[in-house]
């Protein structure tokens, strides 16, 4: 057989060709497009020639803008941003993914908006914009006599110069827009149509100009999930309409009034309304496939509603101690997630504890979010003795700001801690996070297992930067042993 036989279809190079440039350009646009930025991808032009523009058609762009100097191997500046979105505009490439992340203090929103432009007429997939840079930017401005005025409902016209602001352009074909550290103006555009938009997130937005409620109702017929975090709105109030809304994602939130929040969408199964303007303000939320849903707002049912939501869903994730209202809306829910914000004064406790009896029936109960451990042991073992028929409990026994009673409080008795007449038999996992093996931790472990339970597997994490000792370890061990076959550490695993 001949040399070259066994090489059928294989295009043989002459000794010291450039086996480089003889690459087809649909997979050097392939090696590009793994690099981590499009700078990185715009200086392999040195490896051969026929590369000096095949970089201008990857279907992806990523920009890292720094202001250090000198720069990453993979940053780029504002100007070489500008020059290389020009090159692209050249060829007739379609761009499935434009992402700017600024680190560049001296840039502004205004450095922001050519390449914004440029998205809206060559993206036909995903924008990632962080101009988390842009802070210092504004803050310069508005040394320098730049004042922005927003006071309801009147407007206050200043003789100095207009605020900074980015105005956000109608992508006809953007299907994702995460906007993020805008920290300026946003400007929403009145007219027009993200026909294909399905995912709108906007996180640490200054001010944003615009009614978000109509956006989403009329000029967004696609979008799936919209979801607001840290931001503050011009709006009086928040109105949305849509058969498409699926996810509804509000966090911090501000509306310029402190209005009511109002929700039509049907489709809608996940919602997430955590401190969002006034606590107490109204919210009506219509939808009839809601699954999923985290709520820290005041509920009163006269002004807060789930119009069309069944008695039983999926997932709750609330705070305990002011959501009474709200528990007695559902009657199973099958994970349900309780930050337990525990009163120290000796009545609103006792009130605290009868209200457990409101709490729906569930499978998983999870407790985090705790303000203090002086009354975790009561009432660890009144929730155990409501939800006999759990299958999994899980516990972060972190402590964010710690209030404590105080050395002489009876709130209650150490009679009211015991849990040996529970009776868990469907109980087949506890998860807890935060272990410090402090004396209240090793008591909640005691309290857990003094019920009647027989688990398949207990999960032990441990706050960070604090390691049990192999003694330690040892001793649960033999403390939960009788009742559980496989007890797990970071590093360590004991079973039976």
């Amino acid at each position: 057989m001949d040399a070259g036989e066994g090489d059928a279809g294989h295009r043989r190079l002459p000794a010291g060709a450039d086996r480089i440039s003889a690459l087809p350009d649909e997979l050097i646009q392939g090696i590009l497009a793994w690099l981590p930025s499009t700078g990185a991808a715009a200086r392999t032009s040195a490896l051969s020639r026929r590369w000096r523009r095949v970089w201008t058609n990857v279907p992806a762009l990523t920009f890292h803008v720094e202001q250090q100097r000198p720069l990453g191997p993979n940053s780029s500046t504002p100007a070489a941003v500008d020059a290389a979105l020009q090159a692209y505009s050249a060829t007739a490439a379609t761009l499935s993914r434009l992402d700017i992340d600024v680190h560049d203090a001296s840039s502004s929103a205004s450095r922001a908006a050519p390449w914004l432009t440029f998205a809206s007429m060559r993206l036909a997939g995903e924008l990632r914009l962080s101009l988390s840079g842009g802070a210092a930017a504004c803050r310069q401005q508005q040394a320098m006599g730049v004042q922005m005025f927003v006071v309801h409902p009147i407007q206050i016209i200043s003789n100095r110069p207009p605020p900074p602001h980015l105005d956000l352009p109608i992508c006809e074909r953007a299907t994702r827009i995460d906007l993020a550290r805008i920290n300026c103006e946003l400007r929403l555009p009145s007219a027009g149509a993200f026909a294909a938009l399905r995912v709108l997130r906007i996180h640490e937005a200054k001010l944003v100009q615009g009614d978000v409620g109509r956006l989403v109702s009329t000029q967004c017929p696609r979008l799936v999930q919209l979801e607001m975090c840290d931001v503050s709105l011009s709006v009086a109030s928040l109105a949305i309409t849509s058969k498409s809304l699926e996810r509804l994602v509000l966090r911090r939130v501000k509306l310029g009034m402190n209005g009511p929040i109002n929700v039509a969408a049907p489709r809608m199964y996940c919602l997430t309304l955590d401190g969002c303007g006034d606590r107490s303000a109204a919210v009506t939320i219509a939808t009839t496939m809601l699954a999923d849903l985290t709520w820290n707002h005041a509920y009163e049912p006269n002004r807060h509603k789930l119009d069309g939501a069944d008695r039983q869903i999926y997932r709750l994730v609330a705070t305990y101690g002011s959501n009474v209202g709200l528990f007695k809306r559902f009657d199973l829910v099958d994970e349900l997630c309780l930050h337990l914000s525990i009163p120290l004064k000796t009545q609103e406790y006792k009130k605290f504890l009868q209200d457990m009896d409101e709490l729906p029936k569930t499978n998983i109960l999870e407790v985090k979010g705790l303000s203090t451990k002086r009354h975790l042991e009561t009432t660890m073992s009144h929730l155990l003795g409501k939800h006999t028929r759990l299958t999994k409990i899980k516990v972060d026994l972190f402590v964010k700001t710690p209030k404590e009673c105080s050395p002489d409080c009876n709130c209650v008795t150490s009679e009211s801690w015991t849990t040996d007449d529970v009776d868990m038999d469907s109980l087949e996992e506890v998860e807890i996070s935060s272990f410090t093996g402090h004396l209240d931790d090793i008591e909640l472990l005691k309290l857990l297992f003094r019920c009647k339970i027989k688990i398949r597997r207990l999960v032990i994490h441990t706050m960070p930067g604090i390691s049990l000792s192999q003694e330690m370890q040892k001793y649960i061990w033999g403390l939960v042993r009788p009742h559980c076959i496989n007890l797990e550490f970071e590093t360590t695993q004991f079973s039976r």
